[in-house]
Protein backbone atom coordinates (compact mmCIF):
# COMPACT_ATOMS: atom_id res chain seq x y z
CA UNK A 1 0.00 0.00 0.00
CA UNK A 2 2.75 2.48 0.74
CA UNK A 3 4.33 1.76 -2.20
CA UNK A 4 1.83 2.04 -4.19
CA UNK A 5 0.76 5.22 -2.51
CA UNK A 6 4.13 6.81 -3.27
CA UNK A 7 4.29 6.05 -6.56
CA UNK A 8 1.05 7.75 -7.33
CA UNK A 9 2.99 10.66 -5.29
CA UNK A 10 5.64 10.90 -7.58
CA UNK A 11 4.24 10.92 -10.97
CA UNK A 12 1.50 13.08 -9.66
CA UNK A 13 4.60 15.79 -8.70
CA UNK A 14 6.00 15.01 -12.17
CA UNK A 15 2.87 15.81 -14.22
CA UNK A 16 2.09 18.66 -12.54
CA UNK A 17 5.64 20.00 -12.79
CA UNK A 18 5.63 19.66 -16.09
CA UNK A 19 2.51 21.37 -16.63
CA UNK A 20 3.71 24.42 -14.72
CA UNK A 21 6.69 24.32 -16.96
CA UNK A 22 4.82 23.85 -19.93
CA UNK A 23 2.17 26.84 -18.51
CA UNK A 24 4.33 29.08 -18.29
CA UNK A 25 6.70 28.72 -21.47
CA UNK A 26 3.40 28.59 -23.59
CA UNK A 27 2.19 31.91 -22.04
CA UNK A 28 5.11 33.51 -21.84
CA UNK A 29 6.48 32.53 -25.84
CA UNK A 30 2.85 32.59 -27.65
CA UNK A 31 3.77 35.92 -29.65
CA UNK A 32 7.19 33.93 -30.93
CA UNK A 33 5.35 30.61 -32.18
CA UNK A 34 6.17 31.49 -35.71
CA UNK A 35 9.79 31.37 -35.21
CA UNK A 36 9.62 28.45 -33.07
CA UNK A 37 10.85 24.45 -33.57
CA UNK A 38 9.17 21.61 -32.66
CA UNK A 39 11.78 18.72 -31.68
CA UNK A 40 11.88 14.94 -31.67
CA UNK A 41 15.08 13.19 -30.36
CA UNK A 42 16.61 10.26 -29.13
CA UNK A 43 19.90 10.30 -26.84
CA UNK A 44 22.65 7.44 -25.71
CA UNK A 45 23.19 8.86 -22.08
CA UNK A 46 25.49 7.96 -19.27
CA UNK A 47 25.81 8.73 -15.49
CA UNK A 48 28.44 7.36 -13.63
CA UNK A 49 29.65 8.37 -10.24
CA UNK A 50 33.07 7.76 -8.53
CA UNK A 51 34.03 7.97 -4.74
CA UNK A 52 36.80 10.27 -3.13
CA UNK A 53 39.48 7.60 -4.59
CA UNK A 54 38.33 8.09 -8.16
CA UNK A 55 36.87 4.55 -8.02
CA UNK A 56 33.56 3.45 -9.82
CA UNK A 57 30.95 3.45 -7.69
CA UNK A 58 27.98 3.43 -9.75
CA UNK A 59 26.57 3.89 -13.61
CA UNK A 60 23.26 3.94 -15.26
CA UNK A 61 23.22 3.87 -18.55
CA UNK A 62 20.10 4.14 -21.29
CA UNK A 63 18.31 0.99 -22.54
CA UNK A 64 18.49 1.52 -24.95
CA UNK A 65 17.72 5.71 -25.29
CA UNK A 66 16.26 8.29 -23.67
CA UNK A 67 13.19 9.93 -25.81
CA UNK A 68 12.99 13.55 -25.98
CA UNK A 69 10.22 16.18 -27.04
CA UNK A 70 10.59 19.73 -26.98
CA UNK A 71 10.10 23.56 -28.40
CA UNK A 72 12.77 26.01 -29.55
CA UNK A 73 13.39 29.56 -31.07
CA UNK A 74 17.10 29.95 -31.43
CA UNK A 75 16.75 32.88 -33.73
CA UNK A 76 16.66 32.23 -37.35
CA UNK A 77 16.32 34.99 -40.12
CA UNK A 78 13.07 34.70 -39.08
CA UNK A 79 11.36 36.69 -36.60
CA UNK A 80 13.28 36.30 -33.08
CA UNK A 81 11.47 37.66 -30.88
CA UNK A 82 8.85 39.77 -30.31
CA UNK A 83 11.06 43.05 -29.64
CA UNK A 84 11.71 43.12 -33.18
CA UNK A 85 12.50 47.34 -32.62
CA UNK A 86 15.09 46.75 -30.21
CA UNK A 87 18.78 45.16 -30.43
CA UNK A 88 17.65 42.58 -28.07
CA UNK A 89 16.18 38.89 -28.52
CA UNK A 90 14.31 36.16 -26.66
CA UNK A 91 15.38 33.29 -27.22
CA UNK A 92 14.66 30.20 -25.42
CA UNK A 93 14.73 25.58 -25.33
CA UNK A 94 12.02 23.52 -23.64
CA UNK A 95 12.75 19.52 -23.47
CA UNK A 96 11.04 16.52 -21.80
CA UNK A 97 13.03 13.32 -22.06
CA UNK A 98 11.89 9.86 -20.56
CA UNK A 99 13.15 6.29 -21.01
CA UNK A 100 14.59 3.17 -19.45
CA UNK A 101 18.04 2.93 -17.42
CA UNK A 102 20.13 -0.03 -16.38
CA UNK A 103 21.85 0.92 -13.05
CA UNK A 104 25.38 -0.99 -12.31
CA UNK A 105 26.70 -0.67 -9.04
CA UNK A 106 29.62 -1.78 -7.39
CA UNK A 107 27.78 -2.95 -4.23
CA UNK A 108 24.60 -3.27 -4.58
CA UNK A 109 24.10 -5.05 -8.17
CA UNK A 110 22.16 -3.88 -11.20
CA UNK A 111 18.85 -2.83 -11.81
CA UNK A 112 16.52 -1.46 -14.77
CA UNK A 113 14.56 1.79 -13.65
CA UNK A 114 13.10 4.71 -15.45
CA UNK A 115 14.21 8.33 -16.10
CA UNK A 116 12.14 11.56 -16.49
CA UNK A 117 13.96 14.54 -17.30
CA UNK A 118 13.05 18.46 -17.74
CA UNK A 119 15.27 20.95 -19.01
CA UNK A 120 14.53 24.61 -19.55
CA UNK A 121 16.81 27.35 -20.84
CA UNK A 122 16.04 31.04 -21.53
CA UNK A 123 17.96 33.31 -23.42
CA UNK A 124 19.13 37.33 -24.31
CA UNK A 125 20.70 37.66 -27.33
CA UNK A 126 21.52 40.00 -30.27
CA UNK A 127 18.58 40.68 -32.60
CA UNK A 128 20.29 41.49 -35.93
CA UNK A 129 19.68 39.42 -38.86
CA UNK A 130 22.70 36.97 -39.47
CA UNK A 131 24.09 35.92 -42.97
CA UNK A 132 26.88 32.53 -43.16
CA UNK A 133 29.75 33.14 -41.00
CA UNK A 134 28.04 35.02 -38.31
CA UNK A 135 28.01 34.82 -34.85
CA UNK A 136 24.64 35.01 -32.51
CA UNK A 137 26.38 35.44 -29.04
CA UNK A 138 23.60 34.89 -25.52
CA UNK A 139 23.69 34.92 -21.91
CA UNK A 140 20.66 33.44 -20.02
CA UNK A 141 19.28 31.41 -17.14
CA UNK A 142 19.12 27.62 -17.13
CA UNK A 143 16.98 24.89 -15.08
CA UNK A 144 17.47 21.04 -15.60
CA UNK A 145 15.32 18.49 -13.11
CA UNK A 146 15.48 14.86 -13.61
CA UNK A 147 13.54 12.12 -11.65
CA UNK A 148 15.36 8.97 -10.92
CA UNK A 149 12.13 7.17 -10.49
CA UNK A 150 13.27 3.56 -8.63
CA UNK A 151 11.49 3.36 -5.63
CA UNK A 152 10.57 0.10 -3.97
CA UNK A 153 12.64 -1.58 -7.43
CA UNK A 154 15.05 -4.50 -6.30
CA UNK A 155 18.26 -5.02 -7.53
CA UNK A 156 20.04 -7.94 -8.31
CA UNK A 157 21.61 -8.31 -4.93
CA UNK A 158 17.58 -8.16 -3.46
CA UNK A 159 18.89 -3.74 -2.30
CA UNK A 160 15.79 -1.61 -2.26
CA UNK A 161 15.71 1.23 -4.95
CA UNK A 162 14.86 4.62 -4.22
CA UNK A 163 13.50 7.53 -5.80
CA UNK A 164 16.14 10.49 -6.57
CA UNK A 165 15.22 13.98 -7.58
CA UNK A 166 18.11 15.71 -9.19
CA UNK A 167 17.90 20.05 -10.10
CA UNK A 168 20.68 22.60 -11.95
CA UNK A 169 21.09 25.84 -11.86
CA UNK A 170 23.04 27.50 -14.12
CA UNK A 171 23.58 30.53 -16.57
CA UNK A 172 23.93 29.02 -19.86
CA UNK A 173 27.05 31.45 -22.21
CA UNK A 174 27.07 30.66 -25.88
CA UNK A 175 26.84 31.47 -29.44
CA UNK A 176 25.14 30.36 -32.37
CA UNK A 177 27.70 30.13 -35.53
CA UNK A 178 26.09 30.15 -38.54
CA UNK A 179 28.45 28.33 -40.81
CA UNK A 180 26.53 28.68 -43.78
CA UNK A 181 22.69 29.43 -45.08
CA UNK A 182 21.92 25.72 -44.14
CA UNK A 183 24.09 24.49 -40.91
CA UNK A 184 24.51 26.33 -38.08
CA UNK A 185 26.84 25.27 -34.47
CA UNK A 186 25.30 26.28 -31.02
CA UNK A 187 28.10 25.98 -28.46
CA UNK A 188 27.11 26.76 -24.82
CA UNK A 189 29.37 26.50 -22.04
CA UNK A 190 27.02 25.85 -18.57
CA UNK A 191 28.17 27.74 -15.24
CA UNK A 192 27.41 25.80 -12.66
CA UNK A 193 25.48 28.15 -9.88
CA UNK A 194 23.65 25.12 -7.86
CA UNK A 195 22.74 21.55 -7.47
CA UNK A 196 20.41 19.81 -5.48
CA UNK A 197 19.85 16.38 -4.89
CA UNK A 198 16.88 14.88 -2.88
CA UNK A 199 16.77 10.87 -1.84
CA UNK A 200 13.93 9.62 -1.00
CA UNK A 201 15.48 7.06 1.61
CA UNK A 202 13.28 7.79 4.51
CA UNK A 203 10.14 6.29 2.29
CA UNK A 204 12.00 3.03 1.75
CA UNK A 205 13.76 2.10 4.87
CA UNK A 206 11.87 4.46 7.76
CA UNK A 207 13.35 2.77 10.18
CA UNK A 208 16.61 3.83 9.03
CA UNK A 209 17.00 6.79 7.78
CA UNK A 210 14.36 9.33 9.41
CA UNK A 211 14.72 12.14 6.88
CA UNK A 212 14.75 12.14 2.88
CA UNK A 213 18.03 13.77 2.94
CA UNK A 214 19.09 17.19 0.33
CA UNK A 215 22.81 17.23 -0.64
CA UNK A 216 23.91 20.77 -2.61
CA UNK A 217 26.13 20.80 -4.99
CA UNK A 218 28.42 24.20 -5.62
CA UNK A 219 31.04 22.95 -8.06
CA UNK A 220 30.73 22.03 -11.33
CA UNK A 221 30.30 22.98 -15.18
CA UNK A 222 28.49 21.15 -18.37
CA UNK A 223 29.17 21.86 -21.79
CA UNK A 224 26.11 21.88 -24.81
CA UNK A 225 26.83 21.11 -28.66
CA UNK A 226 24.22 21.16 -31.14
CA UNK A 227 25.20 20.83 -35.09
CA UNK A 228 22.05 21.99 -37.44
CA UNK A 229 21.18 21.26 -40.74
CA UNK A 230 18.14 22.47 -42.73
CA UNK A 231 16.63 20.39 -45.28
CA UNK A 232 14.16 23.11 -46.24
CA UNK A 233 12.32 25.82 -44.97
CA UNK A 234 10.36 23.87 -42.18
CA UNK A 235 12.48 20.69 -41.40
CA UNK A 236 15.40 20.72 -40.17
CA UNK A 237 17.92 18.11 -38.82
CA UNK A 238 20.14 17.85 -35.35
CA UNK A 239 23.19 16.09 -33.96
CA UNK A 240 24.28 17.10 -30.36
CA UNK A 241 26.70 16.18 -27.11
CA UNK A 242 25.83 17.73 -23.70
CA UNK A 243 28.17 16.76 -20.56
CA UNK A 244 28.09 17.51 -17.08
CA UNK A 245 30.98 17.71 -14.55
CA UNK A 246 29.63 17.81 -11.26
CA UNK A 247 32.14 17.51 -7.56
CA UNK A 248 30.77 15.45 -4.26
CA UNK A 249 28.22 17.66 -2.83
CA UNK A 250 27.97 18.75 0.74
CA UNK A 251 27.29 16.06 4.04
CA UNK A 252 23.87 15.95 5.14
CA UNK A 253 22.73 14.44 7.72
CA UNK A 254 20.19 11.19 7.35
CA UNK A 255 19.62 9.63 10.61
CA UNK A 256 21.26 10.44 14.10
CA UNK A 257 24.13 7.85 12.75
CA UNK A 258 24.23 8.28 9.45
CA UNK A 259 25.28 10.96 6.77
CA UNK A 260 24.71 10.98 3.22
CA UNK A 261 26.40 12.57 0.33
CA UNK A 262 26.14 12.90 -3.61
CA UNK A 263 29.70 11.53 -5.38
CA UNK A 264 31.27 13.15 -8.09
CA UNK A 265 29.76 12.68 -11.30
CA UNK A 266 29.85 12.70 -14.73
CA UNK A 267 27.14 12.99 -17.53
CA UNK A 268 27.59 12.42 -21.16
CA UNK A 269 24.64 12.40 -23.46
CA UNK A 270 25.07 12.37 -27.49
CA UNK A 271 22.06 12.65 -29.82
CA UNK A 272 20.22 13.30 -32.70
CA UNK A 273 16.66 14.19 -33.75
CA UNK A 274 14.25 16.02 -36.17
CA UNK A 275 12.19 19.60 -36.15
CA UNK A 276 9.45 21.45 -37.60
CA UNK A 277 9.39 24.87 -37.95
CA UNK A 278 6.49 26.85 -37.63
Amino acid sequence: MLKMVFDITSKIYLVLRNLIILGISISVYSTTTQSAELTLDMTSYMYREVDSNDNFFMEDKSAPFLYSIGLRNWGDTKATSNTKSTNVGYLYTLEYSFGKVDYTSAGTGTMKKEYFKSRLEYYLSNNSLLGANDLKPYIGLGYRSLLDDSGFERSSTNHLGYDRVSQYYYIPIGAIWYISKNISLKSQYNYFIEGKQISYLNEILPNVYTVNPENMQRIGYGIDLTLRSKLNGKWSTYGFFRSWNIEASDVASCSALIYCYEPRNQTNEIGAGISYHF
